[in-house]
């Protein structure tokens, strides 16, 4: 697909050499001077119905380029979207787990906790018998 910048540059490149050709040919035929004006009158008629074709060719163009760019827009968007949306998941599962771990961990702690008591309690029975 040719680029804006390439597609401009080709019509205005071919609406120049229109023109240039066609006052060529007529400042060089050998013409009566009504003929020349008629023939430069025609010219530019030509000239002119070539620009009207080639800006409604670039309006087409700009327009469905600009429906393409917009198109592709809403799918980035909606893909940075979804992919938020998981990440913000990701994190939540994660801080769940965490959570669970180190409630985990408390328990464990807790139990060690009473062990290491009741060791104590019975070393402190066995010197005291």
């Amino acid at each position: 697909m040719a680029t804006g910048k390439q597609t401009k540059g080709f019509l205005f490149g071919a609406l120049a050499g229109g023109i240039i050709g066609s006052v060529t040919a007529l400042l060089f035929a050998p013409k009566a001077g009504k003929e020349l004006r008629q023939d430069i009158s025609e010219g530019a008629r030509k000239v002119q119905e070539q620009t009207v074709r080639a800006a409604g060719q670039v309006s087409e163009t700009t327009v469905r380029l600009a429906k393409h760019i917009g198109s592709q827009a809403t799918e980035l968007a909606d893909t940075a979207k979804a992919a938020a949306e998981a990440a913000v998941t990701s994190v939540k599962q994660r801080r769940i787990e965490a959570a669970d771990a180190l409630e985990e961990v408390k328990d464990e702690v807790a139990e060690a906790f009473e062990n290491a008591t009741e060791v104590v309690e019975e070393k402190q029975l066995q010197t005291i018998n």
